[in-house]
C-alpha cells in the first residue's frame, strides 16, 4: 500500500532565536506556529528571520532550504523583512505556482504600498493576505488588493474568573499598562493622568499604574522620572503565556496608543481575557476591537484632558467596570485559536509538487 506523502510547509518569520521576545510580532509568529505543530501532522521548517543580523548566512541558507523542500510558505514580516522576501517569493508564486500566505504583522502595511508601488504586484501575487482588522482589509481595498482575509490577532490564553467589587467601598484602583514602553504608546500620558487624578481626588481615592513591558533604550530617562512618584511603578516583563495570572489583579488597562504600526494589538486581548475593561485611544482600529461603555472607553488621540476624563467615568462608577468586565471576559472567547487555526489549516493547498 501506497503511503501518504508528507505534508510540509514553512513559516517565515521572527521566532526570536534563543532569546525571549516579547513584541508582537514574535508572538504572534511563535503562537501559529505551536498551533499548527498541534493540530496538523506538517512538517513545519522554521526560518528565523531573527538572524538576519545575528548570522545572516544561516537565514540565506534556511530560506533556500525552505524553497526547496516546499511551495507552501507562510510570511509574518516586518518592514525590513517584506523588502528582501516579497520580490523573492513573488516571483516563485509567478513563475513557479508557489503558494504563499501572507500572515500580516500590524495595521499599515497600506501605507507601505502608498509608499512602494510595487508592493502592490507582489501582494497580489500571494494566495492571501491574512489581516487583523476589517478597517485594514478596506484600506488594502482602496489599494488595489483584493486578496484579502481578515484574521483577527489570537492568544491561547487561560480566561480568568469575575472578580467581585463592594461598589461603596472601593477607594483604591489599580491600573496598569502593558506594551512596549516607549513614547508613542503612551506610557508618559498614561503617566499623567493618573498623578492628575490622584491630586484632584486625594482624600477620596487612591490610583495606582503599574507598567509592563520592555523598556526602549530612548525612554530610560523619561520612565525613571514618571517612577519617582510613589503612584508609578514599573514591574518589568512577563513571560506572554502568563499575562492574565498577572493582569487579574488590575482593575483597568490603560492603551492610549499612538504607534504608527499598531494593527490588532495583543495587549488587549490579554486585558479581555483577565476580565479588564480598556481605555484606549481612538488610534487605527482600537475602536473596532474596543466598543465604548461595552468593553472598555475609547478617547480622542493625544488628548490627555479627556485620558482623564475616561479614567475618571470609572473610578466614580464602578458598577461600570463590573458590568465591562463580564462583556471583555465574553469578548476573550472570540480570540481564542481554535477557530482561526482551523480556518488557516483548510487555506492551505498542498496540492502543488516540486
Amino acid at each position: 500500500m501506497k503511503k501518504n506523502k508528507e505534508k510540509v510547509i514553512s513559516i517565515i518569520g521572527h521566532f526570536g532565536g534563543n532569546e525571549n521576545f516579547l513584541d508582537g510580532q514574535t508572538v504572534k509568529t511563535k503562537t501559529l506556529y505551536e498551533e499548527l505543530k498541534q493540530n496538523t501532522n506538517w512538517k513545519i521548517i522554521k526560518v528565523d528571520t531573527y538572524y538576519k543580523n545575528k548570522n545572516p548566512i544561516k537565514l540565506i541558507c534556511d530560506t533556500i532550504k525552505c524553497i526547496l523542500k516546499t511551495k507552501q510558505i507562510i510570511i509574518l514580516l516586518s518592514g525590513n523583512g517584506m523588502k528582501f522576501y516579497f520580490p523573492l517569493l513573488s516571483f516563485l508564486a509567478n513563475k513557479f505556482h508557489y503558494k504563499i500566505y501572507h500572515d500580516v504583522i500590524g495595521g499599515n502595511l497600506d501605507q507601505y504600498v502608498i509608499r512602494f508601488p510595487k508592493y502592490k504586484k507582489y501582494l497580489n501575487s500571494f494566495a492571501v493576505n491574512w489581516v487583523e482588522t476589517n478597517s485594514l482589509k478596506e484600506k488594502l481595498n482602496k489599494c488595489e488588493i483584493n486578496n484579502c482575509d481578515v484574521i483577527p490577532n489570537f492568544k491561547k490564553l487561560k480566561i480568568e474568573k469575575s472578580k467581585k467589587y463592594i461598589t461603596d467601598e472601593k477607594t483604591t484602583f489599580n491600573f496598569c499598562t502593558f506594551s512596549r514602553v516607549m513614547e508613542d504608546k503612551g506610557i508618559t500620558e498614561a503617566a499623567e493622568a493618573i498623578n492628575c487624578l490622584n491630586k484632584k481626588y486625594q482624600k477620596k481615592f487612591s490610583l495606582y499604574l503599574d507598567i509592563y513591558g520592555p523598556v526602549e533604550k530612548e525612554y530610560k530617562n523619561q520612565l525613571n522620572k514618571l517612577i519617582k512618584n510613589e503612584n508609578i511603578s514599573y514591574k518589568g516583563i512577563v513571560p506572554y503565556d502568563e499575562t492574565t495570572q498577572i493582569l487579574k489583579n488590575y482593575d483597568v488597562l490603560l492603551f492610549p496608543t499612538k504607534w504608527k504600526g499598531e494593527g490588532f494589538p495583543g495587549t488587549i486581548i490579554d486585558a479581555f481575557s483577565a476580565g479588564l475593561p480598556v481605555i484606549a485611544s481612538d488610534w487605527n482600529s482600537n475602536s473596532e476591537i474596543v466598543k465604548n461603555k461595552k468593553n472598555g472607553l475609547i478617547f480622542p488621540t493625544k488628548d490627555n484632558p479627556t485620558l482623564m476624563s475616561a479614567v475618571e467615568t470609572l473610578i466614580l462608577n464602578v458598577d461600570l467596570i463590573k458590568k465591562m468586565e463580564k462583556n471583555c471576559l465574553k469578548d476573550a472567547k472570540k480570540y481564542q485559536p481554535d477557530k482561526y487555526v482551523n480556518s488557516i489549516i483548510k487555506m492551505i493547498s498542498f496540492d502543488n509538487k516540486l
